[in-house]
C-alpha cells in the first residue's frame, strides 16, 4: 500500500477548475501589465507637453518657486530625464507580464515565471533607485533659467521608497522559491 493516496474525481476537478481560474486571471493580468505599459509611456510624454508650467513646479516638489514659463527644450530634457526610472518601470511591467504569459499557458512549476518575476523584483529597483535622482535632476533643470543664487536641488526619498524596495525584495524570494520548486519539480519528473 502506498504512503500517497490518488487523488479522487472530486480533487481532481478542483485542482482543475482552480488552474482554469489561474489561467483566466492570468491571461487579463498579462493584457494589464502590456496596457500599464504602453498608458505609462504615453502618459508621460503627454504630462511634459500640456502640463501647466505651474503645475510642473508643483509636482517636482518647487512650489512657491518663481516660476516662468518653460519652453519645448526643457519639456524635452524633462521627458529624458523622467524617461529613466519609468523605462525601468516598462521594463518590469513586460517582465511581469511574461511571467502571467507563461501562467496562461500552464507553465505553473516551470523556470520561466520564475525568471520573469525576477526580472520585474531587479526593474523595480532600479525605477525606486533612479526616482530620485530624476526628481534631483528635474529640480536643477527647472531652476536652471532662475536668478543667479536660485538654483536649487531637491532630492526626495519617501516612506514609498522603502515600501517599493521591500516588495521588490519579497518579489525576489518568491522567484527564488520558484526557482527551486521548478528545479525539485524537474527532478521529480526525471523519477517518474
Amino acid at each position: 500500500m502506498s504512503a500517497y493516496a490518488e487523488p479522487s474525481l472530486s480533487q481532481d476537478g478542483q485542482r482543475n477548475g482552480s488552474q482554469a481560474r489561474i489561467v483566466r486571471l492570468s491571461r487579463w493580468m498579462s493584457r494589464l501589465c502590456l496596457a500599464s505599459a504602453v498608458a505609462l509611456a504615453v502618459g508621460l510624454v503627454i504630462y511634459w507637453l500640456v502640463t501647466p508650467t505651474e503645475l510642473v513646479f508643483q509636482h517636482a516638489g518647487m512650489p512657491g518657486f518663481p516660476v516662468w514659463d518653460i519652453g519645448f527644450g526643457v519639456r524635452l530634457m524633462g521627458i529624458l530625464i523622467s524617461a529613466a526610472p519609468l523605462a525601468c518601470l516598462i521594463y518590469g511591467l513586460l517582465q511581469a507580464r511574461r511571467c502571467f504569459d507563461a501562467f496562461a499557458a500552464g507553465g505553473f512549476f516551470t523556470a520561466e515565471p520564475a525568471r520573469g518575476l525576477r526580472s520585474f523584483a531587479i526593474a523595480i529597483v532600479v525605477s525606486t533607485a533612479l526616482k530620485p535622482i530624476a526628481g534631483a535632476l528635474l529640480s536643477v533643470l527647472l531652476s536652471w533659467s532662475s536668478q543667479p543664487g536660485r538654483k536649487t536641488l531637491i532630492l526626495s526619498v519617501s516612506s514609498d521608497t522603502l515600501l517599493a524596495l521591500i516588495f521588490a525584495g519579497l518579489i525576489a524570494v518568491i522567484a527564488w522559491v520558484m526557482t527551486q520548486a521548478s528545479a525539485l519539480a524537474d527532478e521529480n519528473a526525471q523519477f517518474v
